[in-house]
This record gives C-alpha cells, sequence and structure tokens, in this order.
C-alpha cells in the first residue's frame, strides 16, 4: 500500500475512534446529569410533600379540622407552587383543598408513604397533557375519619425531559460537527502531508533543489516545513562538498601521483647507484607524505563537519589559547624577520573543542606568515562584544580579491599567487568547518595593505 493512502486509512480510523470515544463521553455525562437531576428532583418533591402533611397533620391534632383546613388554605397561598390538596370528610364530602375531588381510578394508599398515582384531569386544577397526570401523591387517615391527599405537579420533570431531548439534539448536531470538522480538518493536514510528500518522492528521485512549500500561516507545518527545508540545505549542501572534494581529489591528487609513479618508473628504466636510489626514494617519501597529509586534511574537515567532536567539548579562556598560539609562532616570524603583535583582554569563556579551535586559529596564523614579506607585520587582537568575542588577524601581505574570499574556503582552491607556495588548499576549509561546528561567523576583509581574518565566537552560557 502506498504510505500517503495508508497514512489516509489510518486518520480516517482515528477520526471515527476518538468521534465515538467523544460520543460515549458525552452520552456518560449526559446519562449521569439526568440521572443525578432526576434523583434530586424526586427527593426535593418528596421531601416538600412530607412537610406539608405533617404540617397539616399538626394542626389538626391541636386545633381540629378547622385548623387544618385553614392550613392547607395557607400553603395553597405561601406554599410551593404546583403543590395540591384536599381534605374530604369521612363521608366524601371535600372540606378544603385546591384539587376538584378525591381520585376514583386510582387505588391510594393511605400509608403516609409518598407514591405515584394516577389522576385524573377533571380533579386538577390545571391544564395537563396526558403524559402528565400520573403524579407523586401521599395519603393518610386522620383520627376523627377524615382522609387527606398531597400530590405534586411534574412540571419541572417535564421541563428536565425537555432539557434532556434538547441536549440530545445538541448533541447528535455536537456529533455531526464533529464528524464534518474531523474530515475537513483531516482534509487540510492530508492535503499538508500530501505536498511533503511530493517533495520528498522528487527528492529521492533526485532533485535535491526541491523544498517544502510554506504556507506563511506560521502554525506547525510551516515551522516543520522550515526546519525540514533546512535540513535538505544541509544535506543538499553535504552532498555537493563531497561531490566538488571527488572531483578536487580527482583533479589535485592526479598529478602528484602521476609524477611519483612516472618518476619511479624512469628511476627503474636503467641502472643506478645507490646514491641515486636513495635520492629517488626519498623523493618518493616525500611525496607520498603529502599526499597522505592531503588525504588526513581531508578526514579530519569530514569529521569536523559531521560533528564527531562534540564529546570533547568543554569550557576555555580563549586569552590562554591566545597567549599559547603567540609563544609557539612568535619565534617563526622572528626567524623571517616578522613582527607578531598580541593584543588581548579578558573576557567570556568559550564553549566548544579547545584543540579544534587551537588548530583553526594556527591555519590562520600559517597563512599570516606565509604570505606577510619577510619584514611584514602581524597583529592578533581580541575584541570583545555583547554575548560574544572577536579574533582579528591581520597582515600586510598581498591581500586576497573581493571576487575569491569566499573561494578560498573551498577544498583545494589556491589563488595563482599563491600556486608557487607549499601548501594543499585545506587550511581554510578546516577553519570554515571549525566555525560552522561552533556556530561562530568567519569573515575576511581588507587590512589596506593585507587582509584581515575575523573570527566571532559566541561566548559560553552561563550556568
Amino acid at each position: 500500500m502506498n504510505p500517503l493512502d495508508l497514512f489516509k486509512t489510518t486518520a480516517l480510523r482515528l477520526v471515527v475512534r476518538y468521534l465515538l470515544i467523544y460520543l460515549l463521553v458525552l452520552g456518560a455525562a449526559l446519562a449521569a446529569f439526568v440521572w443525578l437531576t432526576g434523583r434530586y428532583l424526586s427527593s426535593y418533591q418528596v421531601a416538600g410533600l412530607d412537610a406539608d402533611l405533617h404540617a397539616i397533620v399538626a394542626v389538626y391534632n391541636d386545633v381540629g379540622v378547622s385548623g387544618a383546613a385553614r392550613e392547607i388554605e395557607r400553603l395553597i397561598t405561601h406554599g410551593a407552587q404546583g403543590r395540591f390538596y384536599l381534605l374530604v370528610s369521612a363521608a366524601g364530602e371535600k372540606l378544603a383543598g385546591n384539587l376538584g375531588g378525591w381520585p376514583e381510578e386510582s387505588a391510594i394508599s393511605f400509608s403516609g408513604e409518598v407514591d405515584n398515582a394516577w389522576l385524573e384531569e377533571t380533579i386538577l386544577p390545571v391544564e395537563v397533557g396526558d403524559d402528565e397526570v400520573y403524579w407523586p401523591v401521599v395519603a393518610t387517615r386522620l383520627p376523627g375519619g377524615e382522609q387527606l391527599l398531597l400530590t405534586q405537579g411534574v412540571e419541572q420533570v417535564e421541563a428536565l425531559n425537555d432539557l434532556v431531548e434538547f441536549l440530545v439534539e445538541v448533541l447528535g448536531a455536537a456529533v455531526l460537527l464533529s464528524l464534518l470538522l474531523g474530515v475537513t480538518i483531516g482534509r487540510v493536514i492530508l492535503r499538508r502531508i500530501q505536498t511533503v510528500s511530493d517533495t520528498a518522492s522528487e527528492i529521492m528521485a533526485g532533485d535535491l533543489s526541491r523544498r517544502i512549500a510554506v504556507s506563511g500561516r506560521n502554525d506547525e507545518f510551516d515551522t516543520l516545513a522550515t526546519r525540514l527545508n533546512a535540513m535538505l540545505d544541509r544535506i543538499e549542501g553535504l552532498i555537493s562538498s563531497i561531490r566538488n572534494v571527488t572531483d578536487n581529489v580527482a583533479h589535485d591528487l592526479r598529478s602528484p601521483l602521476t609524477r611519483l609513479r612516472n618518476h619511479l618508473e624512469v628511476t627503474l628504466l636503467e641502472r643506478r647507484d645507490e646514491q641515486e636510489y636513495r635520492d629517488a626514494l626519498e623523493r618518493a617519501v616525500s611525496d607520498t607524505e603529502s599526499l597522505i597529509n592531503t588525504f588526513n586534511a581531508l578526514l579530519r574537515i569530514a569529521q569536523v563537519e559531521s560533528g564527531n567532536h562534540r564529546e570533547q567539548w568543554e569550557r576555555f579562556d580563549p586569552g590562554a589559547l591566545v597567549d599559547d598560539l603567540v609563544e609557539i609562532y612568535r619565534p617563526l616570524a622572528e626567524e623571517r624577520g616578522q613582527q607578531l603583535s598580541v593584543s588581548r583582554v579578558e573576557c567570556c569563556q568559550l564553549f566548544g573543542n579547545r584543540d579544534l579551535i587551537a588548530q583553526a586559529l594556527s591555519n590562520l596564523l600559517d597563512n599570516a606568515l606565509k604570505y606577510a614579506p619577510q619584514d611584514g607585520r602581524i597583529a592578533l587582537r581580541m575584541v570583545p562584544g555583547d554575548g560574544h568575542v572577536e579574533l582579528r588577524l591581520s597582515d600586510n601581505g598581498p591581500g586576497i580579491p573581493v571576487a575569491d574570499r569566499q573561494r578560498v574556503f573551498d577544498r583545494f582552491t589556491r589563488l595563482e599567487s599563491s600556486r608557487h607556495l607549499p601548501g594543499n588548499g585545506l587550511g581554510l576549509s578546516l577553519v570554515r568547518a571549525t566555525c560552522r561546528l561552533h556556530g561562530a561567523e568567519i569573515a575576511l576583509e581588507d587590512a589596506n595593505p593585507g587582509v584581515v581574518a575575523i573570527v566571532r565566537f559566541p561566548c559560553a552560557r552561563r550556568r
């Protein structure tokens, strides 16, 4: 199955599953609401009928029938709304109350307990529907033979039932709306994922320049697309770098290997004395060592670009590192009659691989000493900034043309003016890889005359 079709099936299954869960949760909540509310209303009705019954019986016991009749009239006027009363004599004559008569079709229990009974519409003082005459009632016989009946209307229960019906309708509409929204949102998500899938297919087909479209909504998909595009840029850059390395290796190493082979073949064409053989072998060893150094430099650059040195990171003082490098390179500068000056201040610490940064700065110092004249001046300055520190290395050599200041960081790049000097064109490539690994910035600018290399390292975060 196509991965996208599989995702569509999975997404539809998830929508249905969560919709059912949503329906079950809402249904359970509605059922609990109805049950609790019904119990509350039933308890409220039972408690009210019992209280009125005991109040009337108490007045009857104290005052008699007339007192009971007055208590009934008081409750009709000031009591609970929707409650009805009837007091009849032993002969069945109505003495008080707002009911029209004693129910005939229901068997009324005189136990004094609230029960449900069918009441004829003709005895009720209010208009009710056919489904509203089955009401809770309580009845008792008084000591003088009189009969007392109390009942409660079910308007609140019916209102509750209407509310339940309304909530059920709302629940149904909510389910349909949720299904519609789920399908709509699912289609939108699938459309965005389809874009990612199509881009991935084109990249897999070989078009590494393709990128995921960003909608501009600044949502999670745009964030993901931006990060994936950054990753694709990095991958494309690495692949392009690999291609360039392959081309450069084939171009720049073929010649020295060919010269080495030709020299050895010429040496073997005729018999020579021991010293000539020794000279040929020494020259071959020197050429081989140069090739090994080139391969080692390529390997080191590849390791730096892959981030394999992160486990060796630590906090260190860049000022102490500058002092160590100046101590190493000052004697070399003095041998060439050059002046190496340093200006540093106390600043923040750096967090990174100290050896890699030292190697990068050493490469810059090597170039400065190599290209500065015999009596030239080389200056290394530390300039602290807001959250960073700059290392500025300048010389008064021939400088680098503006058009070549980015190209010199590519592998095996050597300007025509420097091809007569020893080197393999990998030093600045290692510098740039080290800067990228540490989140640093490097730039080349005019020193008038000469060139100044500016490396800006971010300070280590405070713990």
